[in-house]
């Protein structure tokens, strides 16, 4: 996967500046987000959870309840809370999470819902399809594993496994290995560009101001 935070909200924000008023950016960026929440259940589960949160399967019955809920959460609790740490705080500031004070002003009537739906839905898949070539495995119509295609499995650098103290590490860079990397790199530094976008034109005050 690329990076889940910053790197993977980066559709979501064009998509968001392009149609500002049908969608949702706070559940677009959430939904891009929560595919990844195998990584803190996995310790805890018998079983490898990412194959149900990154397919269409988890989607709907995990992914779309779930952003909603952190949604709300976000817009009463996180988001103006980060916003008085940002007043203090100047990286917070140059990406313009001072402004989700503004977060407070959402309505949670039967409009939000029907966008945040939908948001949620755009932005988990766009992680799904972002995953779908950086990956060993395709788990989009979990409970049905595919292997991705060889082309992607070739192996550039294999340096074998090696070992820091007690951390063993894989040298085999493969295929898909280096997609990740290329999309993680690209998608972040679009993310960084469109929040200071979205900052210098304070659009997020606009945004809410139409409410």
């Amino acid at each position: 996967m690329p990076s889940s935070l910053f790197s993977h909200q980066a559709p979501g924000l064009i998509l968001k500046l392009k149609y500002p008023k049908k969608l949702d950016g706070t559940a677009l960026c959430i939904g891009t987000i929560i595919p990844d929440i195998n990584v803190m259940v996995n310790p805890f589960l018998p079983f490898e959870f990412r194959n149900f949160t990154h397919s269409l399967l988890g989607l709907l019955i995990l992914v779309i309840p779930l952003t909603i809920f952190l949604t709300i959460l976000f817009s009463k609790c996180f988001g103006p809370f980060l916003a008085k740490m940002a007043k203090k705080f100047r990286p917070m500031r140059y990406l313009g999470i001072d402004k989700f004070e503004n977060l407070k002003k959402k309505k949670f009537n039967k409009k939000f819902f029907i966008v945040g739906i939908y948001s949620a839905l755009i932005g988990g898949l766009t992680h799904l399809l972002l995953d779908l070539p950086a990956h060993e495995n395709i788990e989009l119509f979990f409970p049905l594993i595919l292997q991705s295609p060889e082309i992607l499995l070739y192996s550039i650098i294999d340096y074998g496994t090696f070992s820091i103290g007690q951390i063993e590490l894989d040298g085999n860079i493969r295929v898909y290995d280096l997609i990740w990397l290329i999309e993680t790199v690209v998608f972040l530094i679009i993310t960084i560009y469109l929040l200071r976008y979205i900052k210098k034109q304070d659009l997020i005050n606009k945004w809410y101001e139409e409410i």
